[in-house]
């Protein structure tokens, strides 16, 4: 239902100038099947990722996210970590023409606003769901009102102390609707890094379909495949890697150590043992 969404939305296209989609829709476009989180207190970034992981198919309130948000440190790498902790690839995108493709695409993105001054920030999360092109707005969730309209210039002025930086929280193996491949791929790094292997194996399997032989996705694939336990997948990898980077060297020396693990693995040859003579029973010594 939703992909029918987006499509019958992105059918509508139309062109106009402006930051708007090229082909950008002259109505609504309304991400579907986002859930809505009141913000308590000042609990603004566990609502947020609560919302886009809800949206992705993944049910994880608030307060379960609570603990993993502290004031002091950057934000952007606290909702990133919180993505990819969950298993779920986190692909910064910046700019408002970046963030109207997402969420034309169906894509819902986190956004930081900034309502303090540079010297003394005070972040707040919402998460962009839509825009009206024809009014000029922008449709979050935020506070304690879930699909608030913003006027697009006030959404960018409260954007604009944060860099505009947004995030996109995807499904391994889904790519962002303008995916960069060197972001990409370090979003797919992140992953790996996180620990949720499988995961970055099916997120370099999407970047290597959308860029084929690209060695850093096959470097990153062989990785995790390795620390899943398959070894000669890995192999398989790291040779193919070394075939088209322009430095190899890195790449023949994982292999190097993968084909020694896996003649260290392998189990001995036997050695034949000598068979009885013909006519004579083991053991009994031979007749004069």
């Amino acid at each position: 239902m939703r992909a029918m969404q987006v499509l019958l939305c992105v059918g509508l296209l139309a062109g106009c100038a402006g930051p708007w989609p090229s082909g950008g829709t002259e109505g609504n476009v309304r991400v579907a099947d986002v859930p809505f989180y009141p913000q308590e207190s000042f609990q603004c970034g566990p609502a947020a990722m609560a919302s886009v992981l809800g949206w992705s198919g993944l049910d994880i309130r608030p307060a379960a996210l609570e603990g993993q948000f502290v004031l002091v440190r950057d934000p952007r790498r606290m909702l990133a970590e919180a993505a990819n902790r969950y298993g779920r690839l986190a692909y910064p995108v910046t700019g408002t023409p970046a963030m109207l493709t997402e969420l034309a695409a169906g894509h819902p993105v986190i956004i930081l606003q900034n309502l303090g001054v540079d010297s003394r920030p005070l972040w707040n999360c919402v998460v962009a769901i839509g825009f009206n092109q024809t009014r000029g707005e922008v449709v979050v969730h935020g506070g304690d009102q879930a699909a608030r309209r913003v006027s697009l210039r006030l959404f960018e002025r409260l954007w604009s102390d944060a860099d505009q930086w947004g995030l996109v929280v995807l499904k391994p193996g889904e790519l962002p609707a303008a995916a960069r491949r060197e972001d990409y791929v370090k979003a797919a790094y992140n992953l790996q890094r996180s620990g949720r292997y499988w995961e970055a194996v099916l997120a370099y399997d999407a970047a290597l379909a959308a860029w084929p032989n690209e060695p850093d996705s096959l470097m990153g694939l062989g990785s995790s495949l390795y620390l899943l336990g398959d070894a000669r997948g890995a192999a398989d990898a790291f040779l193919a890697a070394a075939a088209v980077s322009a430095d190899p060297s890195v790449a023949h020396a994982a292999l190097d150590h993968i084909r020694g693990e896996l003649a260290a693995s392998q189990p001995p040859i036997p050695v034949p043992q000598p068979r009885p003579a013909r006519g004579r029973r083991a053991g009994m010594p031979p007749s004069n």
